[in-house]
C-alpha cells in the first residue's frame, strides 16, 4: 500500500514538460579559446575605458574587434554597416548627447523620486 497515494502528487512535478530551448537568432558567439582576437580586444576595452564607455570614440577598434572575429570565425560573417559601423559619427554631438543624458539622470537623483510629479507637470 506504500505505491498508493502518496508518491502520485510527486510523480507529477518530475514528469512535467520543459518550454524548448531556442538558440539566440544570430546563433553563437564563441569565446575566442585560442585569444586570435586578444589584441583587438583588449585594444577596444582600453578605448572604452579611456573614453569613459563612450562607444562612438572606439568605432575603429570596434571595427578591427569584430572584423577579426568573423575572420577566425568566431562569429557568422555580417556586413559592418548592420551594427552601425560604416557611417561617421560626430564624436562632439555624441558625447554632448551622452553627457545630456547623464545630466538629466543626475538631476533625477539629486531631486529624488516622487510618483506621478511628471505626470502632473504635464497637465498643468
Amino acid at each position: 500500500r506504500r505505491g498508493e497515494g502518496g508518491m502520485s502528487s510527486m510523480g507529477g512535478a518530475a514528469q512535467s514538460r520543459r518550454a524548448p530551448v531556442m538558440p539566440p537568432d544570430k546563433g553563437s558567439f564563441p569565446l575566442d579559446h585560442f585569444q586570435e582576437c586578444k589584441e583587438h580586444m583588449t585594444r577596444y576595452l582600453q578605448c572604452m575605458k579611456k573614453h569613459g564607455g563612450d562607444h562612438a570614440a572606439c568605432k575603429e577598434d570596434t571595427k578591427m574587434y569584430l572584423s577579426c572575429r568573423m575572420d577566425n570565425g568566431l562569429m557568422t560573417k555580417e556586413d559592418l554597416g548592420k551594427f552601425g559601423l560604416d557611417t561617421d559619427v560626430d564624436l562632439a554631438a555624441s558625447r554632448a548627447a551622452q553627457k545630456e543624458h547623464e545630466d538629466k539622470a543626475n538631476q533625477k537623483r539629486e531631486e529624488g523620486f516622487v510618483a506621478g510629479k511628471a505626470r502632473g507637470q504635464k497637465r498643468l
